[in-house]
């Protein structure tokens, strides 16, 4: 939790507040257990088991507060996700290639055409140059649309950033829960050298965003694949997320970690 409590900290968000919006989430949780092991989900059972006190977990009840909004994923997102996946908008390296911004045929303006036909381009394309995402180049007196290389990444700070990395780390946990709690097996492995100097670091850490770019690529295709072929099955009600993450820290600052440790693979899956 140290890592998420110095976000917090550095967001204004004081252990007060922190509790405050932790009580419905221990409530949330409370009631799945309760329903998961088939008991009734009594305030009395929820206060017992969530440590809440009763008139909160009764007020939580009767203002619905237990009600999320599910977030669709955003239109810059799907916007992104189809320029990597579409041969078309992609070059000979596989990375989404510069666009003209207005065209007929293969422009900015035709992939976000593809994706949706209720906004239009140029408000995806101002939404994309606010978030750093993209650039505007005049050549030869035609506007050229420049995404960054560094893929789907919103500036620091960013609403957008900070509601992916709430999804991020929410299922990287979940995925990790499970396994523990000894449900069906999930992948959520890791794997971490020790004793390396920073030029090493620097080399794995290329190596990482290398062999990263070649899965998302992979997995962004064919998913798109799937989901066109059974995108009116009524039994589509799945998601998922495949995520990958590198670090790197001085040992001094990783009490926990042996530092006769050379090289391990966590076996969780």
């Amino acid at each position: 939790m140290a890592p998420m409590i110095r976000l917090l900290l550095s967001c204004g968000v004081d252990y007060v507040r922190f509790t405050a919006v932790l009580k419905q989430t221990f409530i949330e949780q409370a009631q799945s257990e309760l329903n998961e092991a088939h008991c009734k989900d009594t305030d009395s059972a929820l206060s017992l088991l969530s440590g809440v006190h009763r008139k909160d977990v009764r007020y939580w009840r009767e203002n619905g507060m237990g009600d999320r909004i599910a977030r669709k994923v955003s239109l810059s997102s799907q916007v992104f996700s189809h320029w990597i996946q579409n041969p078309l908008y992609r070059d000979r390296f596989k990375n989404p290639k510069s666009l003209l911004r207005i065209g007929d045929e293969v422009s900015f303006e035709t992939l976000v055409r593809q994706i949706t036909q209720d906004v239009h381009p140029y408000t995806v394309l101002s939404e994309l140059v606010r978030l750093g995402l993209v650039t505007i180049k005049k050549k030869q007196g035609q506007d050229w649309v420049i995404p960054s290389p560094r893929g789907f990444i919103p500036p620091a700070g960013s609403v957008e950033l900070m509601e992916l990395f709430s999804g991020n780390l929410g299922d990287h946990v979940s995925a990790a829960v499970s396994n523990i709690k000894g449900h069906e097996p999930r992948l959520e492995q890791s794997v971490f050298v020790s004793g390396l100097t920073p030029e090493s670091v620097v080399k794995l850490a290329q190596l990482s965003q290398k062999l990263w770019s070649q899965m998302r690529s992979e997995i962004i295709r064919e998913s798109s694949l799937l989901y066109e072929q059974e995108r009116n099955d009524p039994r589509a009600l799945h998601r998922i997320r495949f995520g990958s993450y590198f670090w790197d820290a001085l040992l001094s600052e990783s009490p926990s970690i042996q530092e006769d440790k050379v090289l391990g693979s966590t076996p969780s899956q």
